[in-house]
Parts: structure tokens; sequence; C-alpha cells
């Protein structure tokens, strides 16, 4: 007879299997004492059964709906983005394969339809063999994996680490209490929708949770067409998520995925040519990987929108009481949050930014498009010639900067506005009584300190030599100042009204510095502020809009996972500024867009328009619109914001001298068109600018500067 050598056994490894035993016993002990007999309640069979320990165990636990992907959507229902801390589509039972049903069953838990919750033969069987033997057993049911699953996920959803902990640590009263809620669950919920419950929630690998994520991430369909070789792959996973992932380690996940077979085999839930034909595929030819793309990377040429839109969240009181609420929400909700954006604008916005500037040109220079709906706030479109990205040495140019939005927004400081920041001394303009047709610019360009009124802060007066791209002689109407974009006109304007009021003005429709604060009232600012696209568009939407501004909106409407929707947001519109000096700007910049100047840019309909050149030609801009889409377009080096755009290479052309209404024009003109296609034709409310007077001496015809 051979010698039998005992196996060797540690002091701490001894206790852990004497006390998994000692458990089983107890469970098997509770079973055979109570589960005989029929249910008069759990605590009914503590009582008569079990030790009162396990008597005094609670039998209820939240049980939360299973962390679930949040999507963002644009207007039409087009998805966007996925947002997940654990990659899970919930789906009923109908809809996972038999197959992986009936390979689960096999190796996880063979007597699950005729156990109440706990099954004392397996989890003696499975003390027996840790005792004697290297590999151990768990023992636990399906359902009381289910339990611990519940559990986890709750900890995780709460962020409690005490729940975290207390459900997965490896102690006896852990699987008393677990025993405990098994048992009380079976008396609850009917088997299959244990079941279903189970395959939502269980690990199929790394951070893929539940039957449906994994079936489209492993095989790149539903859940419901599951083969016998796909299930038995899944069935094999839930032991050790990480140790069975087919993508990281295929040749240990085959050799489990064999086992299940095996087993199904043996319990004749597959047939020996299933068995034959399922063992007979490699993993490697079973696999058709798809990864989804978590957050906004995955939004394409949105994705800057996309966090856009996030942030928005995350600061919204709506949203959730603070920020890790917030978060928990979009990560965990299985929300559907349907934005603003429209699709189809948003693929010409891109496509006018991308003509003018192509994504990695040579030259390096940037291109910024976002257009937004006058009468409500509505973003509707926003794009840039750059990827979406963390800049690498073989990416250098990718950023996840956005140059349409501040920097609370995931943007920057903005771009310095030029002359496209000229409307809002028009509107201070007619706030004080002045006319469209009064001359003005009849003067040196040097300004002095003691010219300009700047009651609010008197210390910002200084003096101010403007400057000009080309020379413009004489005095101008305002009409014609602001066609040719007389510097010098704007700023004796400007010496002949409150200079705090132009800059109340900005920040009435929505134009500050990054941090909140006004923009501050020194004359040069008039048309050296730093402004984003973004502001840009809303405060012509408030011009289009007879003063009344709208606070950007991104987002529509929030839906739970059931599809019912639980919020639905508002545009925030008011009278921001004065009414009449509104609609008086309206009409000098309708009057400007159809000018010879504009000839260039025009679309075809009423719409008004501004262009902008900053010093060094560094910022080209063009704002404007119809009275349903305003859009703000921009161009230059986004990093470097003081560089020249004259004379460069972009886009395999080479340019000299470039203005806004040259180069930010054609692609303002572009995306208009486009977008204006699906509109109908409407007419701006527009201000009284009263008769002309007799026509003034000729100007020059030199070439603006914008």
């Amino acid at each position: 007879m051979p010698k039998v050598n005992p196996r060797s056994v540690g002091k701490g490894q001894f206790l852990t299997l004497i006390g998994t035993f000692l458990v089983a016993s107890v469970l098997a002990g509770i079973l055979l004492a109570g589960l005989v007999v029929p249910a008069a309640g759990i605590a009914g069979i503590g009582v008569k059964a079990a030790p009162r320990v396990f008597d005094t165990l609670p039998t209820d636990f939240d049980m939360l709906a299973p962390s679930e992907a949040s999507t963002i959507t644009a207007s039409d229902g087009t998805e966007l983005a996925k947002f997940y801390a654990e990659n899970r589509i919930v789906v009923p039972l109908e809809e996972i394969s038999e197959n992986l049903q009936n390979a689960i069953l096999a190796v996880e838990d063979k007597r699950f339809y005729e156990h109440k919750g706990i099954d004392p033969e397996g989890m003696a069987r499975a003390a027996i063999h840790n005792l004697n033997s290297d590999a151990t057993q768990g023992g636990s049911t399906l359902t009381q994996q289910f339990v611990k699953n519940t559990l986890l996920e709750t900890g995780l959803q709460k962020g409690d680490q005490d729940l975290i902990e207390s459900a997965t640590e490896q102690t006896i009263p852990r699987k008393l209490r677990e025993a405990r809620y098994a048992l009380a669950l079976e008396q609850k919920m009917s088997k299959d929708e244990i079941l279903a419950g189970y395959l939502n929630l269980a690990p199929f690998g790394t951070n893929v949770y539940g039957a449906e994520a994994a079936s489209q991430l492993y095989f790149s369909h539903s859940a419901a067409e599951m083969s016998v070789a796909e299930g038995a792959l899944l069935a094999g996973i839930v032991k050790s998520p990480a140790a069975y992932d087919p993508i990281y380690n295929p040749e240990t996940a085959q050799e489990r995925r064999d086992t299940v077979l095996g087993t199904m085999l043996a319990q004749k839930k597959i047939t020996q040519e299933e068995f034959d034909e399922a063992i007979a595929l490699s993993v490697e030819d079973m696999l058709s990987v798809t990864n989804p793309v978590q957050g906004c990377a995955g939004a394409g040429n949105a994705a800057y929108f996309c966090d856009y839109v996030v942030a928005s969240l995350m600061q919204s009181e709506e949203f959730g009481k603070d920020e890790t609420e917030r978060k928990q929400k979009l990560l965990r909700g299985g929300l559907t949050i349907r934005t603003t954006l429209d699709s189809t604008l948003q693929d010409y916005a891109y496509d006018a930014v991308i003509t003018r500037i192509p994504v990695d040109d040579p030259s390096g220079a940037n291109s910024a498009i976002v257009a937004r709906d006058p009468r409500n706030g509505q973003i509707l479109a926003m794009a840039q010639n750059t990827r979406y990205g963390i800049p690498t040495e073989s990416d250098p140019q990718a950023t996840q900067t956005s140059f349409n939005v501040d920097t609370a927004h995931g943007g920057g400081d903005g771009f310095q506005g030029g002359s496209a920041l000229k409307p809002f001394t028009l509107l201070q303009w007619f706030k004080e009584g002045h006319t469209a047709w009064e001359r003005v610019a009849d003067r040196s360009p040097q300004f002095s300190r003691h010219e300009w009124n700047i009651p609010c802060n008197p210390g910002y007066a200084d003096d101010w030599k403007v400057g000009e791209a080309t020379r413009h002689d004489g005095s101008f109407n305002i009409l014609q100042a602001t066609e040719y974009s007389v510097n010098r006109a704007f700023a004796d304007m400007a010496t002949k009204v409150n200079l705090c009021g132009i800059f109340d003005g900005m920040q009435a429709l929505g134009i500050e510095q990054p941090n909140g604060d006004p923009i501050l009232p020194r004359p040069s600012h008039i048309i050296g502020a730093h402004v984003t696209p973004l502001v840009m568009a809303g405060a012509y939407g408030a011009f289009a809009n007879e003063g009344t501004f709208c606070e950007p909106m991104s987002v529509l409407s929030i839906s739970d996972r059931d599809g019912n929707v639980i919020h639905e947001f508002e545009p925030s519109c008011h009278q921001a500024v004065d009414r009449d000096a509104a609609m008086k700007v309206t009409a000098v910049l309708r009057r400007n867009a159809e000018s010879g100047m504009y000839s260039h840019t025009r679309i075809g309909r009423p719409a008004i328009a501004k262009t902008g050149t900053t010093d060094y030609n560094a910022n080209l801009w063009m704002v404007g619109g119809t009275p349903q889409v305003i859009a703000a377009a921009w161009s230059g080096f986004a990093h470097a914001s003081t560089t020249s755009m004259n004379y460069q290479t972009i886009n395999g052309t080479y340019y000299g001298i470039l203005y806004g209404g040259t180069f930010s024009g054609p692609m303002w003109s572009q995306f208009m068109r486009n977008a204006m296609s699906d509109y109908s034709v409407e007419s701006f409310s527009e201000g009284n600018l009263g008769s002309a007077p007799p026509p003034p001496a000729p100007v020059s015809d030199d070439e603006d500067d914008d």
C-alpha cells in the first residue's frame, strides 16, 4: 500500500480551514433543521434552528440599482459619449443567451433551482475539500454571490469604504451575514430575478460588468447571441476576472473555458457534438474586441463640446449637492443627458474650421467656431481644428483645451477681441442718446488721459496712441466708422460717453475676465479685452434678440435608466441692456454685413456681422449671424496668441497680411450658409437710425484693417 504524505498546513491556514468547515456545518444545521418546513419567515427559522448570533443578523439590506453607464447625446438622440465607473449595460434575463445561463449554473451553482439560498451540501463538500487539498473551493451559492456583489456595489455607489470592506472581508461573521441575506432574498425574489441580477452585476473581466457589456466587448454582439463556446468563456471568467481575462490572458482563459465546457458536458447541459465544436475553437479566434471609449474622447469632433457639458454639470446644483455626488451620478447613474448640440450644424462647423486650417497643419495655426441660438442661448455647435487628447511626442498638437470657452469649462483665457468688441462702444453710444449720423475721428490718434470719463475708476485713465493697420484720414459717421473699422473713430466715441458704461454693457452680456471679475475699464480695452468665441456669440445674440441676453445652455434634459425624464432645463434669459440701444446696434451691424467691405462673406439673407483683427494681426475674428443662429469664428495661434498670422503658409497657401474679414470671414460664411440651409428666412427687429444728413467728404479708398 503506497505511503500517504499528509499535507502540511500552516497555523493561519489551519484556522481558516477549520472556520470554513464550522461555518458550513452551522449553516447545514440551519437548513436541515429549518428549511424542510414551510417558510414562516426567516426569523422563525433562526429562532428554532440557528445559534443566537445567526438569529440576530439582519435579513434586509439596500439593493441599489447596479451602476450603469451614463450617455451624453446630441439633441436628436445621437450618442456622443459614455461615462462609467463600471462598464455595464443592464438587460433582462430574456436578453441573455441560455448558453451563458447554463454555463454559469454548471460551474457556479448546479443546484441553484433546488436550494433556498444556501447549499449545505455544497458548503460541506467545499469545506472537506479545502481541508484535504491545496486548491480551495468557495461553496457559496449563486444567491450568496449575488448578495456579496450587491453589498459591494452599494458600498461603491455610496463611496462607503466600511461597506466595501465588510462586503469583501474573509471572516466567519461575513459568511454568516451573507447566508442570512441569501435566505431572506429568496423569499422576496424569484430564481430568475436573482439569476438576472447576478448576470448583470458580476465582473466578467477588467472593468467590464454584466453579460451584455462583456458580450459587446469580447464578441461585438449582444448577450442574446452568445454561442456555447462564448457562454462558457464568460462563465469561466467570474472565478477570477483578472486571471481569466481573455484579452490579456487568452491561454489561461481558454483552459478555464475548457473546464467549464467539460462540466457542462458532464451535467448534460450540452451535447458531445456541441462540446467538440466549442473546444476546437481558440480564444483568439473567438474574440472580436470592441473597446468602448470612455468619456469625451469618444465624442469625435464634438469632444470639446462634451467637455463643456461635463464641466457645466459638475458646477450645477440641479445635478447634485456637491461635485462628489455629481460625479457619482454621471459615472454610475445610467443617465441619458440630452444636449443642445445640433449634429448637422456640428459637422458643418467642423468642416468649416478644418477647411480653413486642417488638423496638424504645418503652420501650427488654429481655428475655432461656436454657434448659439440667440433666442434661448442653446449651444448648437462647437468645433476646432485639433485632435482631442493629451499631447505626446507622436502627437504634439493634440490638446484637451477648448479654444471656444473659458478656463472653468475646459478652455483658456480667451483671445484679444480687437474690432469685434466695437459694438459695445456702439451700445453705450446709442444708450446715451447719440445718433448714427454724428461724425467722429476728425482728430489726432493721440488721446490724453484727461479726455476719458471713467467715474467708476478714474485711475484707469491713461494716454493712448491709437494705431491703425491702414490709414484713414478725415471724419466718419458711425455707419462708416463701423464698416471701415476705424480704431480712432471708436476711441473718439469712447471719449464722448461714460467709459464705465461700455464695460458695464460687456459684463451684462456675459463678457468678463476669466475669474469672473469685470473687464478693467481701461481705454485700450474697448478693443483689447480678451474674450472667448462662446461669450462673443452670446453677446451678439443679445443684439439680435433686442437686448435680451440668454445664458449659455448646453443640456436640454436628463432621463433615468428607464427613460423617464427627471429634469428638464429651461433657458435663462433676461433683458440685459437697453432695448432701443441694442436694436440700433443691430441696425448698424446689419448694414455692416451688407456693405462693400463684407461682399465676400454675405450669406444670402439678412445678417449682422463684425470682423476683428488684433495687434500684429494675431487674432482674426468674424462674429454675427441671423435671428436664429449666431456664430463666432476665430483664427490664430492658440498657445501663442500674440504671434502674427501674417506671412504664413497655411493649408498650402502662402498669405501676406491677414485680417479677420479676409481669413476668418470665409470660415464664418461657409458655416452660416450651410447652417441656415434648413432655416426659414427671418428679419431682425431693428432700431430706427433716422435719416442720413447730406453726404460728407469722400473717405480714403485704402484697404481697411478690420
